[in-house]
């Protein structure tokens, strides 16, 4: 009688448990949706001066998100979604369209062509032997670093930090209206999540939103639900144009996209997959990583990464696919809610933005003290990310401090094969993008 009693509770338990994860996962995969929507915004935004149509590029945006996030969940059993990276898409447009002559058309050729890339890379040895190759404190530099150039985003989107001619930046107004209300609505974020309130990314968004609108920031008369035309897509899908793929230019282009792809979602992956505990399992979601890009390419919008608004959903508890299959029908959803989505201020994502980088920074803290060679690249890595506004600058300058220092003082010894590689390949990317006049 008592084993049936013990075996019944332990199955209500059970049940009790999952419902409560399935409750938890759902409510942090709308968090990592809300926190990171301004991305089908702003990444339009960018793609305009590409020559590429808004509403185009909103729904390229869109259809990219939601099926690479829907294959991150259902293959790899990950809460991650993937969106067209910020700073890759400028690029995409102001570099590899504005800059080097290629037409937005054949950049989709690239992108495409990218995304095999790196999904071999990823499909192979190739990719543990880079991850046992990096030394383990660079490797959390990245995440520091990208961590501060997500609240250095943050505060710049909130009106915080400003430009300074002067000092280049400083400290902005907080009488201005947006930026009160980033202040305002990142406090209740950190009070919340203090108190380890359920969910309290999402209902900071939801109360931010709503003192925009007694605050004037947002008017509810901005809703326009015939504004927007879905028809759009059939101007980007398979756009992508390979007729001049041997030429140097979009030769350059493909390299510039798979180095800055590759190592970008590297380092922000590695960081989210530790935070949940599943860094062994590495392999998995960055080959989907390599497959959204090529996602990307036939949709027609810019190169994707492993979103480091992740982090939110993180912080409330997502673990698994049940978020990211949550985000990604959201992401879906958002088709016909744009005109709703478009509602939520700059005031209030940016104190999300500048959450997310808290988080991220805390990585530094993992970091174990070497020699001095060790801390230059590490303080590399992690200023020249934000100070450049470029993952990949700061990646790249750090490694190859790091390799070459050794080798200066001795040590080649201990620098593994594939980090020769790595420092060759972005001094090569450096002198490459030197030569054709490429700044990004």
């Amino acid at each position: 009688m008592d084993e049936r009693l013990n075996k019944g509770l332990k199955e209500t338990n059970n049940r009790v448990l999952q419902k409560n994860n399935f409750k938890t996962e759902v409510l942090a995969g709308v968090t990592t949706f809300i926190a990171s929507v301004y991305i089908i915004m702003t990444n339009a935004l960018i793609l305009s001066d590409a020559g590429i149509s808004s509403d185009a590029a909103m729904i390229a945006t869109i259809f990219t998100c939601s099926i690479s996030t829907i294959l991150m969940g259902l293959f790899s059993d990950t809460p991650l979604i993937v969106v067209p990276g910020m700073g890759i898409n400028s690029l995409f447009t102001y570099t590899i369209v504005n800059s080097m002559g290629l037409s937005w058309q054949e950049a989709l050729g690239a992108v495409f062509i990218s995304g095999i890339i790196f999904t071999i890379i990823a499909s192979t040895k190739i990719t543990p032997i880079l991850m046992k190759s990096i030394p383990s404190n660079l490797k959390h530099a990245i995440t520091v670093g990208v961590g501060f150039f997500i609240l250095f985003i943050g505060l710049q989107k909130s009106g915080l930090v400003v430009a300074n001619e002067n000092t280049m930046v400083s400290f902005g107004n907080i009488t201005n209206k947006e930026t009160l209300l980033s202040i305002i609505t990142l406090l209740i974020i950190l009070i919340l999540n203090a108190r380890n309130v359920s969910g309290n990314l999402l209902i900071s968004i939801v109360i931010g939103t709503i003192l925009s609108l007694f605050m004037g920031v947002t008017n509810l008369s901005d809703l326009d639900f015939n504004s927007f035309n879905i028809s759009a897509l059939s101007d980007v899908f398979l756009a992508m144009s390979f007729k001049n793929m041997l030429t140097m230019p979009f030769i350059v282009a493909v390299f510039s996209i798979s180095i800055v792809i590759v190592f970008e979602n590297m380092g922000i992956l590695y960081g989210q997959m530790e935070a949940i505990d599943r860094s062994d399992e590495f392999q998995k979601p960055f080959k989907i990583a390599g497959i959204s890009n090529m996602i990307a390419g036939v949709f027609g919008t810019s190169p994707t990464i492993v979103a480091a608004e992740n982090f939110s959903g993180i912080s409330v508890g997502a673990k698994g696919k049940i978020a990211a299959f949550t985000s990604g029908i959201l992401f879906l959803l958002s088709l016909f809610l744009i005109p709703v989505l478009k509602l939520i201020p700059n005031g209030v994502i940016s104190s999300v933005l500048i959450f997310i980088g808290f988080l991220m920074i805390q990585t530094f803290f993992d970091l174990k003290k070497g020699d001095l060679i060790d801390t230059i690249s590490v303080i590399f890595i992690i200023a020249l990310i934000p100070f450049t506004y470029n993952i990949v600058n700061g990646i790249s300058i750090g490694f190859i401090v790091y390799t070459v220092l050794n080798v200066a003082c001795g040590k080649r010894k201990e620098i593994s094969i594939p980090m020769y590689v790595l420092t060759a390949l972005f001094i090569l990317s450096f002198i490459m993008n030197v030569s054709m006049g490429i700044v990004h």
